[in-house]
């Protein structure tokens, strides 16, 4: 297995978490400037991205959620760079880095007009950069990550299946909501841990 120094992965972690934060802080400022008022629990992400708010006002929040998209996606590619070289094989490396930047970078363009479109194929890429992951993470018998992992993905199935099914819609922005902070703190869990096993490796 490839794998990089410690050092690097903690480095190259530190990088992707303050960029996640600074995309936490733009939404949150999106979210102060959405005419008529932003409300969490039930409008989508996606809202504040439309060129119109709610109330037929013009949507000025959306430049910043736009950078809040573009921020987020470049760190999550970070992350699923840096977790792929420390894959067991050439397959297990390419599958997570192609499927996880590529994700991100269809992710960052969503929004665009092509939104729906652009959901679908993002998660395509993304569900085989997991998978691989989850494979992985089977062959390592690391039962509690593919544990977490599993149910952030049946979460983020969810989400989907409200989206586009439109069922039980209501609870769907919430839904949303929490896939994407589990998957966040499932990844970043996983490129830590690499760390850890990276150094118990170096002092063995």
């Amino acid at each position: 297995m490839r794998a990089e120094p410690a050092g690097r992965t903690m480095k190259r972690g530190t990088l992707p978490v303050l960029g996640v934060l600074l995309s936490a802080v733009l939404f949150m400022v999106a979210a102060g400037r959405y005419p008529g008022g932003y409300d969490w629990q039930y409008q989508s992400i996606s809202s504040l991205f439309q060129p119109d708010a709610r109330n037929g006002a013009p949507n000025t929040a959306q430049p910043i959620a736009a950078l809040a998209v573009v921020v987020f996606c470049a760190s999550m590619a970070i992350v699923f760079n840096t977790i792929a070289k420390s894959g067991p094989s050439r397959y297990h490396r390419k599958a997570v880095q192609i499927g996880g930047i590529g994700a991100m970078i269809y992710a960052a363009l969503v929004v665009t007009p092509m939104h729906d479109v652009l959901i679908g194929v993002a998660l395509l890429f993304f569900v085989t950069a997991i998978l691989t992951i989850f494979h992985r993470l089977y062959l390592e018998r690391r039962v509690g990550l593919l544990g977490a992992g599993l149910t952030c993905l049946a979460l983020t199935l969810t989400a989907a299946i409200m989206w586009y099914g439109q069922l039980l819609y209501e609870f769907m922005p919430m839904v949303q909501k929490l896939s994407w902070a589990s998957w966040i703190l499932w990844l970043f869990w996983l490129l830590f841990r690499e760390a850890e096993s990276a150094v118990r490796v170096g002092k063995a």
